[in-house]
């Protein structure tokens, strides 16, 4: 998982950690699998209720539902097919939205408790629908029809009937309500999501795993020191960097037409948690998912969602775990399906080869700087383009930390390799332009141009005489689809 570095100027910066995304998270201590929210709900916010809606009022819809004094009287549903807009579960009794109901809008929890907890994000929705009805006429965006919000609604936002080009009901979703006005740059669209994934008590979890929030990463970010990992953990992370290519390997023989990158997500984190580790992406500053897929022209960081794959695309799976204290972090692009263009051929094995062109360059002594000259210098021979907005970092105990490394030319990252260096190489290579955007989901990256982009990943560690790739290919990896060479020539 590369780390932002906003460059400006071609001046590396601090690392940016403030992707902060839409998706559910576990604030408390692990919570029940059926206790979890599948419509992205933020609990922690729950005790501001500023805005909440007062609870002395009656509200009563079309199933005679009423609350007085605090007591709710709630009839029996009649349709199974009505989930609760807070928790996603099915509903067997109704409580409406007092301002939906006032709009005439048939939105429904299932008791009071969750409608308090959802408010946060389920006031957006009014917000976004009173916006979305009014003509953008700066962007030219379509005016979207007012619409009651009727059982049907529950079926269109079904994977199996979703739609990605109609909008018209993108306002009922948290994830998708994001997304209403966004002028996408390329094809991909996005499709819903899932809830986040359960961790059991006994995995051990890194600090962010139940606020979010890598305190131990923030407070390292005062220092500008590169630390140097002792024997011991260099141990530890050499098993991490092992499991971590276990786990992209089985990850890139799920890889086919017609799989979303949801069935992808869940069975990744399923092999995690059996083999006893964490995934690292899970939580960290929000993120909802145990790794990213980034399809196409998504550059990095995109979430699984229930799109299907397709014949012709090409994904990025980039696995991160954390296993007995230390993370490791790798990614790799494949090829869907026999239908892949020449131009994604050359795309995906420039971006192989250029990473491994720096890996064979690194030894103590050198600059960290220099990495980004020769990626750079390599990939535009070949008529590509750098991302300049992300890029390597140091890894081990905490998942993002120094030395900061970019992969364009003439950057200003600071550093020196020495031994017990570890930290991770991963250029982001475009079809197009270099530049990139972020979308309102404030993770997945995406090509300014709608064009394609790939990205490779190793970590790597520097030894008294040069480098070693702790998450090196094993001889039995599946084949990334083309001739790669001297991949294993550091055994």
């Amino acid at each position: 998982m590369s780390d932002n570095t906003k460059q400006s100027n071609n001046t590396s910066s601090n690392q940016n950690y403030n992707n902060i995304s839409k998706g559910c998270d576990t604030k408390k201590e692990q919570v029940l699998e059926n206790q979890k929210c599948s419509n992205n709900i933020d609990f922690s916010k729950c005790s501001n209720n500023s805005d909440f809606p007062k609870c002395d009022n009656t509200y009563e819809d079309s199933t005679s539902l009423k609350r007085e004094d605090k007591n709710i009287e709630i009839e029996e549903s009649s349709n199974n097919n009505l989930v609760c807009k807070g928790c996603g579960e099915n509903l067997t009794k109704k409580l409406s939205c007092p301002v939906c109901l006032k709009n005439k809008i048939n939105s429904y929890f299932c008791n009071q408790e969750c409608f308090k907890r959802s408010w946060k994000e389920h006031s957006k929705m009014h917000k976004s629908e009173k916006e979305n009805n009014e003509k953008d006429e700066n962007k030219g965006t379509k005016q979207i029809e007012k619409n009651n919000f009727t059982e049907i609604t529950i079926k269109e936002l079904l994977p199996q009937n979703y739609d990605p080009t109609n909008r018209k009901y993108w306002i009922y979703d948290n994830h998708l309500s994001n997304f209403i006005n966004y002028d996408f740059t390329g094809n991909l669209r996005p499709w819903p999501i899932s809830k986040m994934n359960y961790v059991p008590d006994h995995i051990e979890k890194p600090d962010y795993a139940i606020t979010s929030i890598p305190a131990s990463e923030l407070k390292y970010k005062r220092k500008s020191d590169i630390y140097v990992n002792n024997s011991d953990e260099i141990e530890r992370i050499k098993e991490a960097c092992i499991l971590g290519r276990k786990t992209l390997d089985y990850a890139h023989s799920l890889v086919c037409p017609g799989i979303t990158t949801d069935e992808i997500d869940k069975k990744v984190h399923d092999f995690i948690i059996k083999n006893n580790a964490y995934p690292s992406p899970l939580n960290y500053y929000e993120f909802p998912k145990s790794c990213c897929t980034s399809v196409n022209e998504i550059v990095c960081h995109g979430i699984p969602d229930y799109r299907p794959l397709q014949n012709g695309d090409i994904i990025n799976i980039d696995i991160s775990v954390y296993y007995k204290g230390v993370h490791a972090d790798l990614n790799e692009t494949y090829f869907v399906g026999e239908n892949i263009s020449n131009e994604a051929k050359q795309l995906v094995e420039t971006c192989y080869f250029s990473l491994m062109e720096a890996i064979k360059k690194c030894k103590p002594g050198m600059l960290y700087k220099n990495l980004g000259n020769i990626i750079d210098a390599y990939v535009s021979k070949k008529h590509f383009s750098v991302i300049r907005t992300y890029s390597g970092h140091g890894v081990g105990k905490l998942f993002h930390s120094n030395p900061t490394i970019p992969h364009f030319r003439k950057n200003k990252a600071v550093g020196i390799m020495k031994p017990g260096h570890v930290f991770t190489i991963e250029p982001m290579i475009n079809q197009g332009h270099y530049a990139d955007v972020l979308w309102p989901d404030k993770w997945t990256c995406a090509t300014a141009d709608g064009k394609l982009s790939a990205q490779f990943e190793h970590t790597l560690l520097v030894t008294q005489t040069g480098v070693e790739i702790l998450t090196k290919r094993f001889p039995d990896s599946p084949s990334l689809g083309f001739d790669t060479k001297d991949e294993l020539y550091i055994m």
